[in-house]
């Protein structure tokens, strides 16, 4: 016979999140069948609530029907964390949320921790080195299942995992059903696992562990959350995904951190919105040796997962432990990500995305894939923030709507990368508003709006304004080898200089390529005006609820302007783009203007109708043409080497903080002459907000003072990868723009 629980008050440690009062409670006042119970929590533990066998949420007015039993148990905190004092989270010090770690199994150094264990929610056999066709079932928020820490080698197989209920932080592994950290190793073997509940992960490493998952499922679903709860979730900024990203979405199938790795093969990855093979804030592969992500054999992507119904058409399937699972493409999201300069590897696996396959962000981060299959609802791979890095493919095929390759670049952030593309196909299909042949590489100006905190972008395209600068940003390459390439080329950078180098291996192309100015456009291909605010979903208060993709106050489309650019050929003024054919065809399908062209053979540049390529260089075999106009069968190349006067402004590099405050580095000699290409930077932006920097002087030029307005500068003393900076550059308070004047001679 059933019975009524009711949870009466609570007492907590801290009240001024909603994440702290589920996870921190001290004392409790229940009533079953109305009778009322006190329980209360020894100095440093906290309660837990286990009904029939499932941790619930123990918060005043909540109601649960027990069925067999239930229990309010005390467990020792052993773990507590908080997010980084990130500069836009706009909380004080003692507003911050604190993270009372609460779990099923703590495993410490391959010792269970029984006073920090809930052994009441996990069953099957397990102990401190294994844990088989275990069960583990959480109905309440924040919440963990297994959390290995301090080294501790775990093996678990044929298990099931299931955890409703928002997390507290997937940067941190709040809320995450297996959780390694600390260097530890835990192979997840032939296991289930799903979530349901916005900001929480499934699988979360960190601190050197590593984590080798085979034959396993991982299935994460957001949830609609009442406006009232989403608005009151801390901290605020791992909520949703950025906007600047370009799509929506509230949870992440995992996440690695710093230098651990994640491992995957024969697996099924799928989240409804946001990410699924996903890495944030990682430790650089120049600095740790190790892949971040290796992933083989595995079907991920954004949309919806069942067991396959008889008759019914997926997107794709795949059959795991003796199960047939369909996937459905559709939400809002990427497949995976790379940041901070790690590389992932990716072999034989198929990725279905509406919006992207990768996103790379800051430092020089890389991919590779290998003989796999990647379809793309809008662009493919797209870079923001970068410091170099590479993607590279072999033997791979690419369906995609919009682009292959989208580098952002130029005043909000710059970046650089690379593609290389090997004996691969690439397919444009379904309906683009951008490109009638598809994009194969552009390098945009960003319309990054900022750091995980913003949550609006102001359209300012103005690339018919601009004026020569000799402010340089390092160049992007992109290289097509061994393969017949259909689809165009474009640089629309304009508020520095920045080239992108192309060139064509043993392989045709058929496109343009071309010196763009770019503008925006919405979903219908109409330009969208100068001054239009975009503005992400933050959930809707008129209709309670915050769905971003429900029909009534959902998520409008305004993410989905971010990167979405029409080209039209212009000379070339700040973005020049050299293209070289090495026993390669060139196919011209409209008129283009370049920096350089060279080639084995005019031949080899042809055309199917009239068409002018205008370039300030022509090699041809070696030798080098004069200005004047080459014509071959349809195709006429005009060479004009005239220069555009440039003065310089003396700008050295320039960008924003994570906390959106712009920062400008100025060069001159004693005497006040600017002098733009004296000093180079090597740079990062920091979570914190600061900007790590090392001043690099050219040849024969010495550095004799430098100095800052709106900004602090001091000498860096932070460990690990900021240790390669010498200085750091802090903003003062409230400032929105700082300068640093380096006077050189």
């Amino acid at each position: 016979m059933s019975k009524i629980l009711e949870v009466i008050k609570t007492e907590v440690e801290n009240d001024y999140t909603t994440t702290a009062i589920a996870s921190t409670v001290k004392t409790a006042v229940v009533a079953v069948d109305g009778a009322e119970e006190t329980v209360s929590a020894n100095e440093g533990e906290t309660l837990v609530l286990v009904v029939d066998g499932a941790q619930k949420d123990l918060v005043a007015g909540k109601k649960y029907d027990v069925n067999d039993d239930y229990l309010i148990k005390a467990v020792k905190v052993y773990n507590i964390g908080g997010p980084k004092a990130a500069p836009w989270l706009g909380l004080p010090e003692d507003q911050k949320a604190t993270y009372y770690f609460r779990q099923a199994l703590l495993v410490k150094n391959g010792e269970i921790v029984e006073d920090g264990s809930i052994r009441e929610l996990i069953s099957g056999d397990y102990d401190g080195k294994k844990a088989d066709q275990v069960k583990f079932v959480s109905d309440g928020e924040h919440f963990n299942g297994i959390l290995l820490d301090d080294g501790t080698k775990y093996e678990i197989a044929g298990s099931k995992f299931y955890a409703t209920g928002d997390g507290g932080d997937d940067l941190a592994g709040w809320g995450a059903v297996i959780m390694a950290d600390n260097k530890s190793e835990v192979e997840i073997k032939n296991t289930y696992m799903e979530t349901e509940g916005g900001t929480r992960c499934a699988l979360y490493v960190d601190n050197g562990a590593i984590a080798d998952v085979k034959d396993t499922v991982i299935y994460t679903k957001e949830t609609p959350d009442t406006y009232e709860h989403w608005t009151a979730l801390q901290p605020g900024m791992m909520k949703r995904v950025p906007f600047a990203l370009g799509m929506e979405g509230t949870v992440r199938s995992l996440n690695v951190m710093a230098d651990g790795q994640g491992k995957f093969d024969n697996c099924l990855v799928v989240s409804t919105g946001w990410g699924t093979l996903s890495c944030d804030s990682g430790t650089a592969y120049d600095i740790c040796g190790t892949y971040c992500l290796d992933v083989k054999n595995t079907l991920s992507g954004i949309g919806t997962m069942e067991v396959a119904q008889e008759g019914k058409e997926y997107t794709a399937t795949k059959e795991l432990n003796g199960v047939k699972y369909g996937f459905t493409v559709g939400g809002s999201g990427y497949v995976t990500y790379a940041d901070s300069g790690v590389h992932n590897r990716y072999e034989n696996c198929e990725f279905y995305s509406p919006d992207y396959i990768q996103i790379m962000g800051s430092g020089r981060t890389g991919s590779e894939y290998k003989d796999c299959y990647l379809n793309a609802g809008h662009v493919a791979f797209m870079t923001q923030q970068t410091g170099g890095g590479t993607f590279e493919l072999t033997n791979t095929t690419v369906d995609t709507v919009d682009a292959l390759d989208q580098i952002k670049s130029g005043a909000a952030n710059t970046g650089f990368s690379n593609i290389i593309v090997d004996n691969c196909k690439i397919n444009f299909a379904g309906t683009s508003t951008r490109s009638k042949d598809g994009i194969l590489v552009e390098l945009v100006e960003s319309d990054d709006a900022g750091n995980p905190g913003i949550t609006t972008y102001t359209i300012d395209d103005h690339a018919d304004e601009a004026v020569a600068t000799m402010s340089e940003v390092a160049d992007c390459q992109a290289v097509f080898k061994n393969g017949d390439y259909a689809g165009d080329i474009y640089n629309c950078i304009y508020n520095y200089k920045q080239t992108l180098n192309v060139e064509i291996e043993n392989a045709a192309l058929k496109g343009t390529v071309s010196a763009t100015q770019a503008i925006h456009v919405d979903l219908d291909g109409n330009v969208v005006p100068n001054g239009t605010v975009l503005n992400a979903f933050m959930g809707s208060k008129e209709y309670d609820h915050c769905n971003y993709a429900a029909e009534q106050g959902g998520q409008e489309g305004d993410c989905l302007i971010i990167g979405r650019y029409c080209h039209t050929a212009a000379p070339v003024l700040n973005n020049p783009i050299n293209v070289t054919l090495k026993n390669a065809k060139w196919n011209v399908t409209a008129d283009g203007y370049i920096q350089s062209l060279t080639a084995d053979a005019l031949e080899d540049i042809t055309a199917d109708t009239a068409v002018t390529v205008t370039t300030k260089a022509l090699t041809i075999a070696g030798k080098a043409y004069e200005d004047g106009t080459y014509t071959n069968g349809n195709v006429t190349i005009v060479v004009d080497s005239t220069e555009v006067e440039v003065v310089d402004n003396g700008i050295a590099d320039a960008g924003q903080t994570y906390g959106n405050v712009a920062y400008t580095f100025i060069c001159a000699n004693e005497a006040g002459e600017f002098n733009s290409k004296a000093v180079s930077l090597k740079r990062q932006n920091y979570i914190d907000g600061k900007l790590y920097f090392k001043l690099i002087p050219a040849d024969g030029v010495e550095i004799v003072s430098f100095s800052s307005e709106g900004g602090e500068i001091s000498v860096n003393t932070e460990g690990g990868e900021l240790e390669v900076y010498e200085h750091v550059l802090a903003p003062e308070d409230g400032v929105k723009e700082m300068s640093v004047s380096i006077v050189i001679k």
